[in-house]
Formats: structure tokens, sequence, C-alpha cells
């Protein structure tokens, strides 16, 4: 089996289980909390990752895609305050699934401005993915 299945099927079950966790800590913490200690717990983890690999970190002549690399974690954090906020009131059932279909504004995203293609086959799959995502919401 390739790496990468066994990384997506890791990814898959972690995000999965995760969520669950999200959800079980609003028990007794506000969005604020879970969202301070999770992001916390992400961050410890990011620099034991760093202090483990230092070595094969090169930062040189790279500022316009370490740039691109903050603008990104601006985005995701910031993608993962709403996502607190939504899951502190809506249901982890309907939350969940629903934000996790944006891969459909990535592809999207990725046909307009990097020119990607995509087959008659993808292209259903996106669509029938936002059609999804309007069910989901409805009620």
């Amino acid at each position: 089996m390739s790496s990468w299945i066994i990384y997506s099927i890791l990814c898959l079950v972690t995000w999965g289980v995760w969520g669950i966790f999200l959800k079980l800590s609003y028990r007794e913490l506000s969005w604020l909390e879970t969202y301070f200690i999770s992001s916390l717990t992400s961050f410890l983890l990011a620099l034991t990752i760093y202090v483990a690999y230092k070595g094969r970190i090169d930062f040189v002549n790279k500022q316009f895609y370490i740039a691109l690399a903050g603008i990104a974690g601006l985005l995701g954090g910031g993608g993962y305050v709403f996502f607190v906020k939504a899951i502190e009131s809506g249901k982890a059932s309907i939350v969940i699934p629903l934000t996790a279909l944006y891969p459909a504004i990535t592809a999207l995203l990725a046909i307009v401005f990097l020119g990607e293609k995509v087959s008659m086959l993808q292209a259903i799959g996106i669509v029938l993915a936002i059609v999804a995502a309007i069910i989901l919401s409805i009620g």
C-alpha cells in the first residue's frame, strides 16, 4: 500500500475522532477555552516536530514561500475559530461533514487560479459535494 494512502487513512481516522473530542469538551468549556487549549496543544506538537527535525529545516531565501505558509496558517487558524464557534452550538453530525467539504472550494480555486484540470467524473464529484453541503445545511 502506498504511503500516501496510509497517511490519508490515518488523517481520516484522526480527524474523525478529533471532532468527537472537540464536541465533548464543550460540556465544560467555552468556545474560547476549547480553541485556546486545542490550538496550544497543536502548537506544542508543531514545536516538538520542529525540534525533532530542526536539522532538515532551511528557511534561507524562501521569504515568499514562508509568507505563503504564514498566510495559510492564518487562514487555517481563522477557519478553526469559525469551526469551534459552529460546533459549540451546532450538531457535530452536521457541522463536521459540512465543514469537511472545504476540498470542493480548494478544487474550484485550483481550477480557476492554478489552471488545474479535472475530469468530468471529478467535476461531477465536486458538484455533488456542493449539493451535499446545501442538503446538510437545510433544517
